[in-house]
């Protein structure tokens, strides 16, 4: 959580430090205890743990959080590079002593926007979108749906090899600054037992979803980028359970489901209390570059709030409507009937395909239906989150059951084209392809120009639709 303190050989990081020997000790260890117990060489450093001190000598969240304020502070007196050296420190002394900044002054401030901000919104002008390559025929076949699409939009597509897991959005996240953020303990080959995760939302809502396939998995992205573009996490964020926005004024944002503040609690082994809780908030909104007051949180029922919520315009975010998914496929179920009982007995074949279509939407629309139910508190919390946050919300028609579910358009990945000024949104196929013309337009009508489905009916039924397959620049 923010900078990096190289003072003497001792690396100073807010929520990890490391002592010479490279032997890392969490914060917890420090965490509710003694400050006089964070010494580093340098006398100037170690003043100003005693100054961010309320008094009571202990280790407190907001404390912390000043602290943060402060390294990043001295970080930018001379280039925000992470590396706070004794310039700078001997700078900070100096201004502090003839009264041009004081501790109180840097407490009240709030950090100035990035300059470079990128969202997942439509807003965004993608140039390039990563696809793992692996051998799966499937792979294969969107890549050459994508690279038909990048002709038309002006985007390249660029295949990496990613070994067995192609889940590539949720090995990292690109900030709103453009650095890119590596989940905290994300050791490649270094498989960890997933803990629970579990978070109770303000109104008491569960956030019954699994988290941690990276840590069970000793996953890794290998991100291509300079050194200094990387970001370390001191939170646990997987990439499909954030989703980087814009505010209506431009004010770079993002929402977060709730547990993932489950699992950084977990993995740093903080009790659920509510001051660990905001502290582990105040982490992740670092993380990411952000102000606490930018980042909204959301309970949540899907494994990963990008399989059924989208930023769309800045300011506007779409949300799942169950219901009426369910009014479109029971219009589809009716058609579907009606067209049975139109057919001949000279055709048992159609007749038999089509019975087999009309039990999958009655299925279907039977999960729907129990699924509204049993998540329309969760929901309800969720949009008065994004509300609250400044957000417009959009509903969108739903029609996912479950995190396996092969009909998935609210999983997918917006912009605007550099090329031809539309905007445009990829999506998910359905094997009901009728469904694929009402999300589309009710998609025009949030906004999106032109919409695309690709053939990820395979990634689809392993809990991942086109976004989780990709990472865009």
């Amino acid at each position: 959580m923010g900078a990096i303190s190289n003072i003497n050989g001792n690396l100073i990081k807010l929520f990890s430090f490391i002592n010479k020997d490279g032997k890392v000790s969490d914060i917890n260890t420090y965490y509710g205890q003694k400050w006089e117990n964070i010494k580093t060489d340098n006398k100037s450093l170690n003043s100003i743990f005693k100054a961010v001190d309320n008094g009571d000598g202990i280790v407190q969240a907001e404390e912390l959080n000043v602290l943060n304020k402060i390294l990043n502070y001295i970080d930018n007196l001379f280039k925000k590079d992470e590396i706070i050296d004794e310039k700078e420190i001997a700078e900070f002394q100096k201004q502090l002593d003839n009264g041009t900044i004081s501790i109180e002054k840097i407490k009240n401030s709030s950090s100035p926007p990035p300059k470079t901000s990128w969202s997942e919104g439509l807003d965004r002008n993608i140039t390039t979108i990563q696809l793992p390559k692996n051998s799966q025929p499937s792979m294969d076949t969107i890549a050459n749906e994508l690279k038909a699409i990048g002709a038309e939009q002006g985007f390249t597509v660029e295949e990496i090899q990613s070994g067995d897991d192609i889940w590539i959005e949720d090995y990292s996240i690109r900030r709103a600054d453009g650095k890119i953020y590596i989940p905290y303990h994300s050791d490649p080959g270094q498989t960890k037992i997933m803990p629970e995760g579990t978070f109770t939302s303000a109104r008491g809502n569960e956030n019954v979803t699994g988290q941690g396939s990276l840590l069970e998995n000793g996953g890794a992205f290998n991100v291509k980028a300079d050194k200094d573009k990387i970001h370390y996490g001191t939170s646990y964020l997987e990439g499909g359970n954030v989703l980087n926005t814009k505010l209506k004024d431009g004010t770079p944002a993002a929402v977060v489901g709730e547990s993932s503040i489950g699992m950084t609690l977990e993995i740093m082994g903080l009790e659920k209390t509510p001051e660990n809780i905001e502290l582990v908030k105040k982490q992740i909104a670092s993380d990411l570059g952000l102000e606490l007051e930018q980042v909204t949180f959301i309970p949540q029922h899907e494994f990963h709030i990008d399989m059924i919520y989208r930023p769309l315009q800045n300011g506007k975010f779409a949300v799942p409507d169950y219901e009426q998914g369910i009014a479109e496929l029971e219009k589809l179920r009716d058609q579907t009937n009606e067209t049975i009982q139109l057919q001949t007995e000279e055709n048992p074949q159609q007749i038999n395909t089509l019975k087999r279509k009309l039990y999958k939407l009655n299925r279907k629309i039977e999960k729907l239906q129990q699924l509204s139910e049993d998540t329309k508190s969760i929901r309800e919390e969720a949009y008065d989150c994004l509300s609250n946050g400044g957000y417009e919300v959009v509903k969108i028609p739903c029609f996912t059951t479950e995190a396996n579910d092969t009909t998935n358009f609210m999983n997918g990945i917006g912009g605007t084209s550099a090329k031809t000024g539309q905007t445009f949104y990829i999506t998910n196929k359905s094997e009901f392809p009728e469904l694929q013309a009402v999300a589309e337009q009710y998609l025009h009508q949030a906004g999106i120009d032109k919409v695309y489905f690709v053939s990820t009916q395979h990634a689809l039924s392993s809990r991942g639709g086109i976004d989780c397959l990709t990472q865009e620049r």
